[in-house]
């Protein structure tokens, strides 16, 4: 279930035509959004993958944020603030645990919740295009100096990329140099 890196795009590594530059995930964004600078990202969303993360979050097996610590591991790189992609407060009682940050958490890692999402509206229920069409779900929730600042955003999946670069939209209007991306899979 790794992922292999040849025939994906260079932004986002979604599979792509030999002749394409960038997936049309990505021309899209690029048309309303600054790309991320990379993704990093380990496993495909499929199979076991895919079984796994759902049971970690729609069944709440909090002993699955061991094995997903266990096997991705972050890039090497030094990022100035390591941004993890908020679920809505509410969601994370509902579940008592947020995946994203108790997976950092057990890594010992340090994350900025510089993030805040109220929407009740979950991503996954909606088209592609009825998301690339509603406003900007996130907000800034402390007022940091961001500007020329090295960024790691990290989320559990990643589909299209609109979750991460609204996110990163916030971001970009506050000056960071670059953003790159770091999800469990893709």
């Amino acid at each position: 279930m790794k992922l292999k890196t040849t025939n994906r795009c260079a932004t986002c590594l979604k599979l792509r035509n030999e002749t394409e530059i960038l997936c049309s995930d990505c021309a899209e964004l690029a048309s309303k959004f600054k790309l991320m600078n990379k993704l990093y990202c380990h496993y495909r969303y499929d199979g076991i993958v895919k079984e796994m993360i759902q049971q970690y979050k729609f069944q709440r097996d909090v002993a699955i944020a061991e094995v997903i610590a266990e096997k991705v591991k972050l890039p090497h790189y030094k990022y100035y603030y390591i941004i993890p992609i908020p679920s809505p407060l509410f969601r994370d009682k509902e579940r008592t645990f947020n995946p994203v940050q108790l997976v950092l958490d057990i890594q010992k890692v340090k994350y900025y919740c510089l993030l805040a999402t109220h929407s009740h509206i979950k991503q996954s229920e909606l088209s592609k295009e009825k998301r690339m069409q509603r406003p900007n779900p996130f907000v800034m929730e402390q007022s940091v100096d961001l500007k020329g600042k090295c960024i790691l955003l990290i989320d559990d999946i990643y589909t299209t990329g609109l979750t991460v670069h609204n996110a990163a939209q916030l971001l970009l209007d506050r000056k960071i140099r670059k953003f790159d991306v770091f999800t469990f899979a893709r």
